[in-house]
């Protein structure tokens, strides 16, 4: 058995509501300023050999989906054994519906996502945090809650059968990729812009209907060894535990 080890850094939202199922949706930011426009890149590496990239929202839109043949196990949460465990709880991943909104209610469109990317197996985890995080309205900075330990980058490893092969479908005119049985593969997908900056969380609340009165973002945390604060730091990857979403489409033949 051989794994496709996949991470997923900034302007990523985790769409969760179904537990044997997950939709992680990029956001475009086309109409901000030059250096806070975000484009999806993926890179696909075997045995850390680049083996194919994809860059861009030419190549990455819509509906794409990892499938695995034959079916490989289920998708779960990973459950960490200690602190000191370089694999973390999901449940560090903020999530806007259930965290920040619990008594609002609105809904994320997952379609307002330029690209979704959809998984029915895997292990899904979080390994990069910041902790002492303090999130504040995003006009005032006035104080919101405080988060012990956020995310900044999630995982999933998904089990490749040894005799067996997996395909991320692309239902557009982008090229499918082939992972082999008996290989093992890292996939690193990015939503970034050329600016770093905490502020960057606001573009989540463009997928957001109605928008909340207060938009919360995060203006300082701490992370290893160092004090970060607004403007200096990653955007951070986030979750809407509630809202459903569409199955991806017909796959291209």
């Amino acid at each position: 058995m051989s794994t496709i080890n996949f991470t997923f850094e900034d302007l990523c939202a985790f769409f969760t509501k179904h537990p044997s199922r997950l939709m992680v949706g990029m956001i475009a930011t086309d109409n901000e300023a030059p250096q806070d426009v975000h484009s999806p890149h993926i890179v696909i590496k075997e045995n850390g050999v680049v083996r194919r990239e994809y860059n861009g929202f030419s190549e990455i839109n819509g509906d794409i989906s990892l499938d695995v043949y034959p079916k490989s196990q289920p998708l779960t949460h990973y459950i960490p054994r200690s602190p000191r465990d370089k694999r973390q709880s999901f449940n560090t991943v903020v999530d806007f519906e259930k965290q920040l909104y619990p008594e609002n209610t609105f809904k994320a469109d997952a379609k307002r996502c330029r690209a979704r990317l959809h998984f029915n197996n895997g292990e899904l985890y979080t390994c990069a945090h910041a902790i002492n995080a303090v999130f504040a309205d995003s006009k005032t900075h006035a104080p919101h809650s405080k988060v012990p330990t956020i995310a900044t980058k999630a995982g999933l490893d998904v089990a490749l059968p040894r005799d067996g092969y997996a395909v991320l479908h692309f239902n557009n005119d982008t090229e499918d990729f082939v992972f082999k049985g008996g290989r093992n593969y890292q996939v690193e997908v990015i939503n970034r812009a050329e600016a770093v900056d905490f502020n960057h969380f606001r573009f989540f609340y463009n997928i957001v209907s109605p928008k909340p009165r207060q938009r919360v973002i995060p203006i300082s945390a701490q992370g290893v060894g160092a004090n970060v604060r607004l403007g200096d730091w990653a955007c951070l990857v986030g979750a809407f535990g509630k809202s459903d979403y569409e199955l991806s489409g017909a796959k291209k033949r």
